[in-house]
């Protein structure tokens, strides 16, 4: 881990890429300094809220709450996928943590592939931390069978739901 560079206004964090390798993902800081080392004490204490972030999150800033909603702390997320870390659309690059957190068999199924961008839960517009885990267990299946065209469907279905405000970031 980098500790020096949490403090910075883009963040690299550690995250969970193909075959289980760890990339870096940068980020706009929305959190308070160093707040990613203390990720399991906030989840173990409040859960999860609806939309499956960790609820009652005091690591937020009151600026990177705004940034949040706004979309804004993922554009960095495009040199990661200029780079070839990740994918457009994909399951997230998440923490080592959140990665221990999901069942086995999806463990086993989001190392097969890169992560990408644009979750399938923004597609499918599931909430909650069971949202997320079944809105990837049905872009993983679908895109075993029909990878471009699931692809395709996922990615239209996200830019919609985002114009029309169906989509909600944090």
């Amino acid at each position: 881990t980098d500790p020096v560079s949490t403090s910075r206004f883009i963040v690299r964090l550690n995250r969970i890429g193909k075959g289980g390798k760890t990339i870096k993902i940068y980020k706009i800081r929305t959190m308070y300094p160093f707040s990613e080392f203390i990720q399991d004490y906030v989840v173990k204490i409040n859960g999860y809220d609806t939309i499956g972030k960790p609820k009652n999150d005091f690591r937020l800033t009151r600026v990177g709450k705004v940034i949040r909603k706004l979309w804004i702390d993922e554009i960095p997320q495009f040199f990661n996928w200029i780079r070839g870390d990740i994918k457009l659309v994909g399951v997230r690059p998440i923490s080592r943590y959140g990665f221990y957190c999901l069942p086995q068999d999806l463990q086993e199924k989001r190392i097969k592939s890169k992560p990408g961008l644009i979750p399938p839960h923004v597609s499918l517009r599931l909430k909650g931390f069971a949202g997320v885990i079944k809105a990837e267990r049905q872009y993983l299946e679908e895109r075993e069978n029909h990878p471009i065209r699931t692809e395709i469907k996922y990615f239209f279905l996200a830019i919609f739901n985002i114009l029309t405000l169906r989509a909600k970031s944090s």
